[in-house]
């Protein structure tokens, strides 16, 4: 087996980090119970959907047979089993060799590898950080699991099925907090944006705060099938030029709407409420360019059928006040700052770190298939 060593630190060559104290995990554990319930939306985003895994020094024999180290973290080993379990947070194992094409699935196997590093490049930060979380925490966690089952007897089925105990359960939350606790005060306490950056990205960029004008819209629809041949368009463009005539002789928009619409709004009298102007089919907008609210727009033809328009109001466009988008702003810009900030910090954490590949993805795939 080739040997590919990463050494990505200014240490002497050679030097390993002493490893962090370890957490015993289990490395099959549902990724719904632990990351995507515990990590939350954020800090997610930051790590690769991967399992967390359990911090062995040496192979040991797994359910498939024995376990091969497919790479070691600041000596802290990754192995086949663990790279697995990460896969199938991505692809359902009944999929791997039926669905997937083998090129895709040694990219999936490089990421879910990546995945798996970061992974543990941040507990072992959280360790040396001393990131205390209190018990009480773990339990809400875990409560929090069970609650997103329909029942108990449900989660004890899940967990039953991945072959965790429940002390393994809670190590594994523990990580997963841990994690997320190094994350909020490395990251997250640094990249939130303020009210003050808020306003000056308002004021910079004004044009994307406006509300574009908006029309408020009735409509009747005759359709046709796009299949039907010629004689059922023609009858069904005399149909809606007879409703057309009966508009202009002072008919009720509505009421013809809700007697003869083929459209679901018919049960709304046509109402489709209102609309941003660039929202509606070309046929539509062209339409209704120059038409004054009351006033009702010739036939129209599409591919769907046969159409009148009623314009029953317009609004203008109008600037949002910073007041009605600060929200929003700080959220968006936080979540972007936060994403690269969180990018930054698995660099550094890589770059400070000694990371051994000792089998390619695509091999390791190989030996456990």
């Amino acid at each position: 087996m080739t040997k590919v060593v990463w050494q990505e630190h200014d240490a002497t060559p050679g030097e390993e980090r002493a490893a962090p104290p370890p957490v015993a995990v289990y490395s099959r554990i549902r990724i719904a119970i632990v990351l995507q319930l515990l990590i939350g939306a954020t800090v997610g985003a930051q790590l690769a959907p991967v399992p967390s895994h359990e911090a062995r020094r040496s192979p040991t024999p797994t359910a498939s047979g024995p376990r091969r180290v497919v790479a070691r973290v600041n000596g802290v080993e990754i192995g086949s089993d663990d790279l697995d379990a990460a896969l199938n947070t991505v692809i359902p194992q009944t999929s791997y060799h039926q669905n997937v094409k083998p090129d895709k699935l040694d990219e999936l196997r490089t990421k879910a590898l990546d995945g798996l590093i970061d992974e543990e490049l941040r507990y072992q930060e959280a360790s040396r950080l001393k990131i205390q979380v209190p018990p009480i925490e773990v339990e809400q966690a875990l409560d929090r699991a069970r609650k997103s089952y329909s029942d108990s007897a449900a989660f004890e089925r899940a967990r039953r099925e991945s072959g965790a105990t429940m002390p393994q359960l809670r190590a594994s939350i523990l990580r997963a907090l841990m994690i997320r606790k190094a994350y909020e005060q490395v990251v997250e306490s640094k990249c939130r944006v303020n009210e003050a950056d808020a306003s000056g990205y308002y004021r910079d960029n004004p044009a994307r705060f406006v509300l574009p004008e908006q029309v408020h819209v009735s409509v009747i629809t005759i359709g046709v099938d796009s299949s039907a041949a010629a004689p059922a368009w023609k009858r069904a463009r005399e149909r809606a030029e007879d409703l057309a005539r009966q508009i202009a002789g002072g008919a009720s928009f509505e009421t013809l709407a809700r007697e003869h619409s083929s459209d679901e709004s018919r049960l709304k009298s046509g109402d489709l409420g209102f609309v941003h102007r660039g929202q509606l089919n070309d046929e539509f907008e062209r339409a209704l360019n120059g038409l004054r609210p009351g006033q009702v727009t010739p036939v129209i033809q599409t591919i769907y059928g046969f159409h009148l328009l009623k314009l029953v109001d317009v609004r203008p466009s109008v600037q949002k006040t910073f007041v009605e988008v600060k929200t929003t702003i700080m959220r968006d810009l936080s979540e972007v700052r936060c994403t690269q900030a969180g990018a930054d910090w698995s660099k550094r954490l890589r770059a400070a770190a000694r990371i051994e590949i000792l089998q390619t993805p695509a091999a390791a795939g190989r030996i456990a298939g």
